[in-house]
């Protein structure tokens, strides 16, 4: 008979690029109805039922060999990094199991493998009668104290020289034979005790511990993702409110144009208001910068890229003029110690509705696009009457021009008689 040699396939051994706390054994799921299971090492998952900022990130999961594992994101996204997708393998690792199929999944989290399918992350996972199994087993022995072993000894014995009473080993629990264990020993003896013994203070503190321990550790989970869900809307809403901006700003612009044609049709149609008893000096275009040399416009240009705003406004509003505009009884226009009646003060900023207007000691100083003769022509229209006098009280250009043209004129003609 001739022999055959047989050759045994040695697997090549994959090491991921992570490793888990607890084993990640495979991906599973079941056919309803049927005892069936299907087996895969390889699952997807959507980045946002893991975080919020995750939106549209999907993750492939590989397990591999020696506990380890490969999380990587797929092609199209780049959100994550090493540092991050080691939190979000922690975050896995402290889920709750619950049962499938017989087996011991990841509660709440929902994979799909390559044909996406439905399934689901198995894990090793040890019941607590399987702790206290542990504990006989000589490979794998819990790491109890002394006084613990002593205890499992007393409930579990198998001495039956006298009848065991559990209650009466309870009641002698209940009577401080706890009171040296460390509170993991008594986390052990609660869980793998099939009646637990009687509450006793260092249970009862014990267990206070654990349970304020577990929920503190829940409701910081939660609260990070409460807090990044709430990141990611305000993220969304900055930018809603950053569109509705640019959109106001582009629908400003076009009504304020739309209102310029409509208020010089207006005025073409509509006789101006009756003189309402005031009168008004409007002075020539006064600036706090004339312009900007090259070293000023490159450090506003700096200031414009810290502050965030557009380069030609902040030019714009450092080197723009202004006019002051200066108000007073006719019957009385020396007197500046008077009450402005509110109509006559609305009047006033009906002029430019778009424009600035900002109250001084001496009066008004105007911002806006209107030029010189715009500002006086509407100041007439809403019954503001021009008094030469009071423009000399103002000290206008115009009137000390006329009279330095006087005082030259008068002294070329006594010049003239002097040398006839």
């Amino acid at each position: 008979m001739e022999e055959q040699t047989k050759t045994e396939e040695v697997k090549e051994i994959i090491i991921g690029d992570f490793k888990t706390k607890r084993k990640l054994l495979n991906f599973v799921s079941a056919v309803n109805g049927a005892r069936i299971r299907f087996i895969r090492d390889i699952a997807f998952l959507k980045g946002e039922k893991l975080s919020g900022i995750l939106e549209g990130v999907i993750f492939k999961i590989t397990i591999c060999d020696e506990g380890t594992i490969k999380f990587e994101e797929q092609e199209g996204t780049k959100l994550s990094d090493k540092s991050m997708i080691q939190r979000l393998i922690n975050e896995i690792d402290e889920m709750d199991v619950t049962g499938y199929a017989q087996k011991f999944v990841v509660k709440g989290l929902d994979f799909v493998d390559i044909d996406g399918k439905l399934c689901y992350l198995e894990v090793e996972h040890q019941k607590p009668i399987d702790k206290l199994k542990s504990l006989f087993d000589e490979d794998e022995k819990a790491e109890v104290s002394d006084k613990g072993l002593s205890i499992l000894d007393q409930l579990f014995s198998d001495d039956e020289v006298e009848e065991f009473d559990e209650d009466h080993a309870l009641s002698e629990v209940m009577n401080g034979m706890l009171d040296d264990l460390s509170e993991d020993d008594v986390k052990l003896i609660v869980e793998t005790s099939e009646n637990p013994p009687a509450p006793t203070e260092k249970l009862v503190e014990a267990a206070k511990s654990y349970y304020l321990e577990a929920q503190f550790r829940k409701m910081n989970e939660e609260k990070i993702v409460e807090l990044e869900t709430r990141i990611v809307d305000t993220q969304m809403e900055i930018s809603r409110c950053q569109m509705d901006i640019k959109q106001s700003e582009s629908k400003l612009k076009e009504k304020t144009e739309s209102l310029g044609v409509l208020e010089t049709r207006l005025e073409s149609m509509k006789p101006g208001d009756e003189p309402n008893g005031y009168v008004f000096y409007v002075s020539e275009e006064l600036k706090n910068i004339e312009g900007l040399d090259e070293t000023e416009t490159n450090i506003a240009n700096k200031i414009a890229d810290i502050m965030k705003l557009k380069k030609d406004v902040l030019v714009k509003m450092l080197t723009e003029g202004y006019y002051k505009i200066k108000i007073a009884k006719k019957e009385d226009i020396t007197n500046q110690d008077f009450e402005l009646d509110k109509e006559v003060y609305q009047k006033i900023l009906s002029i430019d509705s778009i424009g600035k207007f900002s109250i001084t000691d001496e009066g008004f100083e105007y911002r806006g696009e209107l030029n010189w003769h715009q500002l006086v022509g509407k100041m007439i229209r809403n019954g503001f009457e021009q008094e030469p006098e009071f423009d000399k009280l103002c000290q206008s250009n115009s009137y000390e021009s006329k009279e330095e043209v006087k005082e030259e004129v008068d002294t070329e003609t006594n010049s003239d008689k002097i040398i006839e």
